[in-house]
């Protein structure tokens, strides 16, 4: 009896590893991805701060959070987001 109760449980703590190596949550520490580009510039003055995708990501973008809160991926290589990139680094330069 004692020998299928430790067996049950050392099972249990198996396949608890494996669902928490699994999950999404693990897999994504390292920050978010983008999956589509937006392709509509916005205001300047709607950007609260920008942050590169990591190497994890399987396409590179600039992620833009909004003063609402909302978060808008822009593909590197578009003129309005390197526009609003050198203007949120001119600002974080002269404050």
């Amino acid at each position: 009896m004692k020998t299928s109760t430790a067996a049950l449980a050392v099972l249990s703590v198996a396949v608890l590893c494996y669902q928490v190596s699994s999950s999404p949550y693990s897999v994504n520490l390292s920050g978010p991805c983008c999956v589509r580009y937006s392709t509509k510039a916005f205001p300047l003055s709607r950007v609260v701060r920008y942050e590169h995708t990591g190497s994890h990501c399987s396409q590179p973008a600039v992620i833009f959070i909004t003063v609402t809160g909302r978060m808008v991926c822009g593909k590197p290589d578009d003129k309005w987001v390197q526009d609003i990139v050198n203007h949120q680094r001119d600002k974080a330069g002269s404050g």
